[in-house]
Formats: C-alpha cells, structure tokens, sequence
C-alpha cells in the first residue's frame, strides 16, 4: 500500500508497506468550504432556527463578537463578518472583535487595517492581566467568581466564534470555549490549564460544564462554530442558539474525525499538519493522545512534525528523574501553559517508545527521553522495522478508538443550564 502522509507547512511522508502491515490509513478529512464570506454571510443574516443579527438587534446595540483561539482562516471570517456588519440594515449599532490574549500581532494588524477610518467598530486584544479591563458577572454553581472581559460584559449581544472540536478532544471546554476561559482573567486560565482537568474525565466534564454556565451567565445566546477540514481550512461555519448547535455538529465532526481501526497496531504514525502556529507543544500532546488509542501497550509512536519551540522547564524536567510515576505526580502541581503536555509526554513514555521527527535539536529530543528522527529516510525505516502501523493525519483533530473501545465523550450540557 503507498502511504502519504502531510506533516507541517508543506512536508510529505511518504512510503510503501505491504497491505497486511497496515492496519488503518486514518485520513479522510471531508471537503473544504468554497467561499468563507459567503458562509459568514448566510450565518449571520440568515441563521436556521434565529432571528438575523440585523433583527436580534436595535440602534444602539454594542455588538461583541469573541474570536477563539487556533480557528483557521481566522482573518477571512473577520474581514466577512465585518462587510456584513457595514451594511445599512445594521447602521447605528456599534461592533466590536475581541481576540485572545496570544492572538498572533498580524492578526490584530490585519484587522486594524480592514477597520480603517470606520467609527463603529474597535478591535481589542484581551487582556488577563489587566483588572480595569475585566468585569465581575457573578459566580459559579461552585462559588467561583467569574471575571470577564469588559468589552463582553458591557455588550448587549455577545457572539462568539469559536472552532468546534470533538467533546473527547485533550482540552476542549465545550461549545462556550470561545468566551470562557479565552477572555477571563490569568487565575482562571491557570486553574482551568491544571493537568488534573485534561487527565481525569470527571474534572475534564465539570470544566466543560462551568464554560457553560459561565455564557448562559453572561446571557449568550447565539454564536457561529467553525468545522475545520484541516489545520488551515474550513468545512463548514455554522450558526444558531449554541446548546442546540451542539449535538449536530458532534455528529458532523464525529464523521469526519472519528477513526475506528479494527486492532491496535505495534507503531502508530501520527502527523501534525500546519504552519508555524499549528506547530506546538498543545498538538504535540493532543497528537500523543490520539496516538494512545491506537498503538498497543510497549508499542511504540511516531510523531511527524516541524515543531522548533524550545521545551519550558517543565518539559525539560522530565530528563531529571527517572521516575515517571514521581514525574506525573509534580507535574499535576503545575500551572505552566505546558503542564498538559509534560503530563501527557510522561504518561505515554511510560506505556510507549516516542520517536519525533522535528525540527528540535536531536539533543533535545533525546534529553526527553524520546528517540529523535533525523528524516524522512530514517522515518520509513522505523515503518519499515515494526510488524503493523496506523498512520493519522492531521493528529491535532483526529480521534482514534479501536473497534470495541469506547470514547468517554458524553457530555450532559443541560445540567449546567440555570
């Protein structure tokens, strides 16, 4: 069977395997939507089930829209959503784009540009930092104070645009993601990023659950959902009442981004797809994860990528003891932004043999224990050497579960309703 299989910004792995040694070739993304503005367009003026943003709204209105965090073609979803907001049916309202604290600085200048000498539009980056520019709402069901971004709070209609992923994903907070914890303040970012929450999926629900009830707080009611057909383009934009948006679009990306191999295999190929942003230590551990479901125990994965960024001291720690089990145990302690993935890394070299393929000195990858991959001829030797592999693409927003496993993805959203 030939292989191909795409890895960062243009780079292609590419070999042959006899048939029986390959036990699935996850990669069957769907098409890619053939006009952004058009479908912003359709969302926002003609919604199923919700009125027009034009008839949602009166004269007067400040209008918040909140942009995610990692939704491709992000810039092309603004630049629309500004076209129809400048319409006359919208005149007299005023707007504002709210981006997330690391949103890339082109990004804000691009929007800046598209804005230009317009009076009813501001453009905002947010920040956790800044207590004059965050709002008290009120508090969760646990008694947990809930700060907000100011210009959200202030809104009299907030809409966020978010990137929907599957409820199983490593971190994902639920269809409300795109407001909380995107634009709240640094403490809860840090509480909410704690290990404990990704790795047990008791915490991993109620974290989920108090996004939601922080939007229905916040009285959101309507938002747009981003499918991704890949790291850098876009299936499908969808638009509604949130919590009835849900259930169908899980079922669409559950098509799209499920996989079920029939066994698990003695080395699984997972490839993170992407520019420099998609290049990062979060896919790395989201790539791990799936990875997990679909080799064997003591098999061995294979990660295929272009990530360059330096590993923090918390990553780095890993090579200091031995001891994974000690290891896991401080790592659940940290607050850092990579936490996540050095407790996924830890918890996977426990179980698996890492090789990656990266753009990481070899002296750094062998510092994380992991075997370093020098190219691509080296990449299909290790192919070569095991007795049946699993190839994923796009690993950062694929899911695997092997025929008669199941995936703990079930998420009672009504329970956090008030």
């Amino acid at each position: 069977m030939q292989i191909s299989l795409s890895f960062g910004e243009s780079q292609k792995f590419e070999l042959e395997l006899k048939d029986d040694k390959v036990v699935a070739l996850c990669d069957g993304a769907g098409s890619t939507l053939s006009s952004v503005g058009e479908a912003v367009d359709a969302a926002l003026t003609n919604p199923p089930q919700f009125p027009a943003l034009a008839d949602a709204t009166v004269p007067g209105d400040l209008i918040a829209f909140a942009i995610g965090r990692h939704i491709p073609a992000v810039d092309e979803i603004i630049a629309a959503i500004l076209q129809v907001v400048a319409r006359p049916e919208m005149a007299d309202r005023r707007m504002a784009i709210v981006l997330p604290h690391d949103a890339a600085k082109d990004l804000e200048a691009a929007v800046q540009q598209m804005i230009g000498e317009r009076n009813d539009v501001t453009v905002e980056r947010h920040d956790p930092d800044d207590r004059n520019k965050l709002a008290f709402i009120g508090a969760t069901k646990e008694n947990r104070p809930i700060m907000i971004n100011r210009s959200l709070s202030d809104a009299d209609m907030v809409v966020p645009v978010g990137l929907a992923r599957l409820d199983s994903s490593l971190d994902y907070f639920g269809p409300y993601e795109a407001v909380f914890p995107t634009f709240t303040d640094r403490e809860t970012m840090q509480r909410l990023s704690a290990p404990a929450f990704v790795e047990q999926p008791v915490l991993r629900k109620r974290r989920a659950g108090e996004a939601t009830e922080v939007g229905h707080i916040l009285g959101v009611l309507f938002g747009l959902q981003v499918e991704a057909n890949g790291p850098e383009s876009i299936s499908a934009i969808r638009a509604g009442a949130i919590d009835q948006l849900s259930t169908q679009i899980q079922a669409e990306l559950a098509k799209t981004w499920r996989y079920q191999p029939s066994k698990r295999a003695a080395l699984a190929v997972v490839a993170i797809s992407g520019g420099h942003y998609q290049q990062t230590w979060a896919n790395f551990a989201r790539a791990l994860a799936v990875a997990s479901a679909a080799a064997d125990d003591n098999a061995a994965i294979m990660i295929c990528c272009e990530l360059s960024t330096h590993p923090s001291a918390t990553m780095l720690q890993l090579a200091e003891h031995d001891d994974l089990d000690d290891q896991r145990r401080r790592i659940r302690r940290e607050r850092t932004t990579d936490a996540v993935a050095a407790l996924q890394l830890a918890t996977t070299l426990d179980r698996n043999k890492i090789y990656l393929l990266s753009n990481l000195p070899e002296a750094i990858v062998d510092e994380l224990n992991m075997a370093p991959v020098a190219n691509l001829e080296e990449a299909r030797k290790v192919c070569e050497y095991y007795d049946s592999c699993t190839f994923i693409a796009h690993g950062q927003l694929a899911e695997v579960a092997v025929e008669g496993e199941e995936i703990s993805s079930d998420i009672d959203w009504d329970q956090y309703a008030l």
